[in-house]
């Protein structure tokens, strides 16, 4: 009974899908990212794309924080291979941080961007 427990555990940790690739840019276009980077100017507005896989169904949460100041974008997955994006306008200078995480909590990617 242990060891079926055990081999179940994995499975449902993949259940809430991944980010397969993330790019940080600023500006989308035709659904995938323009102009990438991870320097922007104060004020300017900063898009986190990626692809999501095997998350049909799934609530996705992005979270854009600078300092002690965060902002959650929670964005729904589609299908099993899912392109999407959170953008954020950065209104504070210095390092920011962008962070995916699934429904459980789970961090599936992050991201550091500097405003300058």
């Amino acid at each position: 009974m242990v060891l079926a427990l055990i081999l179940c555990v994995p499975l449902l940790a993949l259940s809430a899908g991944s980010v397969s690739e993330a790019k940080l840019g600023k500006d989308i276009v035709e659904r995938e990212i323009s102009d990438e980077t991870s320097t922007f100017a104060l004020n300017d507005k900063a898009y986190l794309w990626m692809r999501v896989v095997d998350g049909k169904g799934e609530t996705i949460t992005v979270t854009w924080s600078a300092g002690e100041q965060s902002y959650d974008v929670p964005l729904n997955i589609g299908s099993d291979s899912w392109r999407t994006w959170s953008s954020k306008i950065l209104h504070i200078a210095g390092e920011w941080t962008v962070t995916v995480k699934d429904s459980a909590g789970a961090t599936l990617h992050q991201s550091s961007l500097t405003v300058q």
